[in-house]
């Protein structure tokens, strides 16, 4: 039975270093469901672990229903989009709802979020607390209560919610797969395929944790491809869109990130260019322009802190690259889009 196989996966090793690893890198706790005969379980990682706003909003009379109200909103429409879904809870804090499915069947869900995007004024906090109108709490104490909601950059919300989505998912395939086949008969061959594909899964994880948090690299033997049962393709692309991500502003090569997802260079910069319609290369050089653009726009760094903030080590290149692609040199367009004077 499917939904036997997500309930297994709470003391699976892989899925809590996984939940471990999100956790320290994002703040952002996350909570698996579990649907059952007797009905639906939640596990909290870190355990039981909530902001003081939501304790605080969920011991009002409904509170915790509202809050699980908008919780199956906010999955049935991930279910129907047929990926993770993004939205606004009643308590004006931003979640996200990511099913679990095998096989085309939905054996659970995994949440995350109970965030901000950006800080509240004044008078949109009191509307709020005027909406909700807890009863016994004051203003002041709703204020403090508020202020322990973790504010998120919007861009890396994002990029953290889309990893937990690819990753979560495919750890579910992996995991169940092998469930399944240790179920019936299985030549020796067979056996140690799948055993071999869970070290496998277990050694990205660990290489994702060393990125994540900042360390550094290690050099592993690349394997020409994924193998059967294994990520595909739109996977593996995914997954070295997420090391260039974080790693664009450093001095990052196409064997570094073919390495990060256990590919040979070659095969990898075939594979990257087949799925994702442009090369490595350039991929790279647009998201280090998109950096450079939004420096330019958003501050006030001189241009050659721009260049290397953005991941350029030649000013030349870099200039050209950018006039190409913007029509203008840095400096002027620096000026259109604030207005004033170029540094």
């Amino acid at each position: 039975m499917p939904e036997q196989f997500l309930e297994l996966l709470k003391d699976n090793k892989v899925l809590a270093q996984l939940c471990e690893i999100y956790y320290q890198t994002t703040g952002m706790v996350i909570s698996i469901h579990h649907p059952g005969t007797d009905g639906e379980r939640i596990d909290f990682y870190p355990q039981e672990q909530r902001s003081e706003y939501c304790k605080l909003v969920q011991s009002a009379p409904g509170g915790q229903d509202l809050c699980r109200a908008c919780d199956r909103v906010g999955l049935a429409r991930a279910r129907r989009k047929g990926g993770y879904h993004i939205y606004n809870c009643h308590a004006g804090l931003v979640d996200v709802a990511i099913p679990i499915d095998y096989r085309g069947k939905e054996i659970g869900s995994i949440y995350t979020g109970q965030v901000i995007l950006e800080e509240l004024g004044q008078k949109q906090l009191q509307a709020l607390f005027t909406r909700l109108a807890i009863p016994r709490v004051g203003f002041e104490r709703f204020a403090a209560a508020f202020a322990s909601v973790k504010v998120v950059d919007q861009a890396r919300f994002l990029f953290c919610v889309r990893l937990l989505d690819l990753m979560a998912n495919y750890i579910v395939k992996a995991e169940n797969e092998i469930r399944l086949q240790q179920q019936v008969v299985l030549k020796d061959r067979e056996l140690h395929r799948q055993e071999m594909e869970k070290a496998h899964l277990e050694k990205t994880l660990k290489d994702l944790s060393i990125s994540v948090l900042g360390g550094g690299r290690r050099n592993r033997p690349p394997a020409e491809s994924a193998g059967p049962g294994g990520p595909s393709g739109l996977q593996i692309v995914e997954t070295a869109r997420a090391f260039i991500e974080m790693h664009y502003s450093q001095d990052i090569t196409l064997e570094d990130v073919a390495r990060a997802v256990f590919l040979s260079p070659n095969y990898f910069s075939s594979l990257f260019k087949r799925v994702a319609g442009a090369s490595f290369k350039s991929s790279l050089v647009d998201r280090r322009l998109q950096a450079a653009r939004e420096l330019l726009a958003d501050t006030t760094l001189p241009i050659k802190e721009v260049v290397t903030r953005a991941g350029f080590k030649d000013y030349n290149y870099f200039n050209r690259t950018f006039r190409a692609q913007e029509g203008v040199p840095p400096a002027a367009y620096r000026t259109r889009r604030q207005g004033g004077v170029s540094t």
